[in-house]
């Protein structure tokens, strides 16, 4: 049986974390990582400070490095690809490249060369080329809220491992969240992932993954099951986690796990503010289908929910416009002009938005 351990953790102060990260890993099946090379890959969604709750939060990610150093890692990397990844990126506000200086872990510059994978469909796509170099993977996932797949969590964590616009071209490819969502797990079947741990101290909910707000949960979950932390992070949440998109088809939805310390049933967050699946799930025809009918030359349908520009919290750094898959967005006249026609709503814009200036309203 599938061990999902859950402890409390009550600040960021690294002695607390690493007690806890000790706790986690005790019961939950934790790899033997004596001789191994590893890749420690947490959430940088934007090269945030810690206090914004966007990324996982450094004393994480440090109390995690040391875990696997102290079980005898022979070597261990950190890296992750952001929305909009420049070369030689550095995760310097996060706090993750001082996590770098204090243990002798390696940053892994994924943009420093892809290799080429066939995932188990059949879909090729290009991968960080450090996956080669090492024996396993820990995701080192943040606990949050996503306005297109509902939560983000260790299984979605492995997106990152696609260096830069590699990811927001995949939008295009599978515009459907639950197509998105299968692309995910074939991806996350080659990414050699081991464990599984979050970061759900100071939590996100609302407009998440970047525009959320930040509440406290006090809490560290992990397991050497993915989908098995993403499961109890939908609990947590207050899901059914068989509505969750990348949960869907999955194994671990009927499964009986093992909570060996605190069980996510007993931790429901009653008022987190979710993503409305339900109406999410109404939208899909009205959001995605349209895209579809311009191509085929069908005829077009209203819709409803793109997102929405404030020209007075916007503050012209264009990473929007650069990260859009369907180039629906420009910038002219000193403000953000959206092509609702082009748009296929994946909402990578808000995501990479550092002033909070877009939104996503109800139709």
């Amino acid at each position: 049986m599938n061990h999902v351990a859950i402890t409390r953790c009550e600040n960021y102060e690294y002695s607390i974390v690493r007690d806890a990260v000790r706790e986690v890993t005790a019961a939950s099946s934790f790899p033997d990582c004596k001789g191994r090379k590893i890749l420690v890959k947490p959430n940088i969604l934007s090269d945030s400070r810690p206090e914004k709750g966007i990324t996982t939060h450094p004393a994480v990610v440090r109390a995690l490095v040391e875990e696997c150093l102290e079980r005898g890692a022979e070597k261990v990397f950190i890296g992750d690809s952001p929305g909009l990844h420049s070369p030689h990126f550095s995760p310097v506000s996060s706090g993750i490249a001082a996590v770098c200086e204090q243990t002798g872990a390696q940053w892994a510059d994924f943009t420093q060369g892809s290799v080429s994978r066939t995932l188990p469909d059949g879909t090729r796509i290009q991968i960080a080329s450090v996956l080669d170099q090492v024996d396993f993977v820990i995701s080192a996932a943040k606990f949050k809220t996503h306005q297109l797949m509902f939560l983000t969590g260790c299984v979605k964590n492995m997106f990152g491992l696609m260096p830069g616009l590699n990811k927001s071209s995949t939008h295009l490819r599978f515009p459907d969240k639950n197509d998105f969502a299968r692309f995910l797990q074939q991806l996350f079947e080659v990414s050699k992932t081991a464990y599984a741990l979050m970061d759900a101290c100071i939590v996100m909910e609302g407009a998440g993954p970047a525009n959320g707000t930040l509440r406290y949960a006090g809490l560290l979950i992990g397991s050497d099951n993915a989908y098995l932390v993403d499961k109890a992070e939908a609990i947590m949440m207050g899901y059914d986690p068989a509505s969750i998109p990348v949960l869907k088809g999955r194994k671990e939805l009927s499964m009986n796990e093992s909570y060996p310390l605190l069980d996510a049933h007993d931790l429901v967050i009653k008022d987190f503010r979710r993503i409305d699946v339900k109406k999410a799930d109404n939208l899909f025809s009205a959001l995605i289908m349209p895209f579809f009918t311009r191509i085929f030359g069908k005829k077009k349908t209203e819709k409803g929910n793109a997102p929405s520009f404030s020209e007075k919290a916007c503050v012209h750094c264009l990473r929007c416009v650069k990260i859009c898959p369907a180039h629906a967005l420009s910038h002219a006249g000193g403000k953000i002009i959206i092509d609702t026609g082009k748009c296929i709503r994946c909402y990578c814009c808000a995501e990479m938005c550092p002033a909070d200036a877009i939104s996503v309203k109800e139709s």
